[in-house]
């Protein structure tokens, strides 16, 4: 475990024992079941985001959307990693998040016709094996192929899209990196819904820097981190396979942020 992970565990600890103190007091001694009531206290810390591995800001390259762009090309055309591929870990992780920072409640994914919302419609299949209630809400009708693969297996197991959002938690999976710019029409209508139902962004926050962007409670960006994105609050990174002979050729340091896990904290 990281060393600021068992920093914040042992500060935990002393805090449970602190209660545990006055639990004792509180009863005029009659001693509460320490183990149970211990492990009562201490999982849903466990369970959350607090003790993710995580790595600093400063220890981490972070990417300009042109280089993404030409680690994906790399990444398909070289290496042989479908796109498909991407999204399973992309969609995996996305779901841990959300189990993670947003355990309760229903989640209306909210998705783009894009490889963004493709990586949304993978996460539902994750979400609804980990047993969460989820809703699928198109921003478009006009899918790209890979979105178009996840929205049919979602059909085969009985999950349709629904025409207007009802959930207590948003994913939004609107729109990726690729494009800027401020939202538009059925988009900017679902960002503005997201926003009042705590909503966790896949790898940026649909229209963010423009009026009327998603203002994510956390943010999964993938595989190294987005410049733009430096600074954000609650960002996550997640682990999509790629090795480290695709960042060398070109001629990025890509470290090994995932060491400790598929899925890490990002520190400002």
């Amino acid at each position: 475990m990281p060393t600021d992970a068992t920093g914040r565990l042992a500060k935990l600890l002393r805090e449970v024992a602190d209660a545990h103190h006055d639990a004792f007091a509180a009863t005029g001694g009659e001693d509460p079941e320490w183990p149970l009531w211990y492990a009562a206290q201490v999982m849903p810390h466990l369970a959350g985001t607090e003790f993710l591995p995580s790595a600093s800001a400063d220890s981490l390259t972070w990417l300009t959307v042109e280089q993404m762009v030409e680690a994906d090309r790399l990444a398909i055309e070289v290496f042989g990693i479908t796109l498909l591929q991407m999204m399973e870990h992309a969609g995996s992780a996305l779901a841990e998040l959300v189990m993670r920072a947003a355990p309760e409640g229903r989640v209306t994914v909210l998705a783009g016709g894009g490889n963004n919302g493709g990586g949304g419609l993978c996460a539902v299949r994750h979400l609804v094996a980990r047993g969460r209630d989820v809703e699928v809400v198109l921003a478009s009708d006009r899918l790209g192929e890979a979105a178009r693969h996840h929205l049919a297996t979602l059909a085969a197991m009985g999950i349709m899209p629904s025409d207007r959002p009802s959930g207590d938690v948003a994913v939004d999976a609107l729109v990726g990196y690729g494009l800027s710019g401020p939202l538009r029409e059925r988009a900017a209508e679902l960002a503005q819904w997201a926003n009042d139902h705590t909503p966790i962004s896949l790898d940026f926050p649909s229209g963010y820097d423009f009026e009327g962007a998603v203002e994510p409670a956390a943010t999964l960006t993938l595989a190294l981190p987005k410049t733009g994105l430096r600074g954000l609050d609650n960002l996550y990174l997640a682990d999509l396979g790629l090795p480290h002979t695709l960042w060398a050729r070109m001629s990025v340091d890509s470290g090994t942020p995932f060491a400790e896990g598929h899925l890490v904290r990002v520190e400002s």
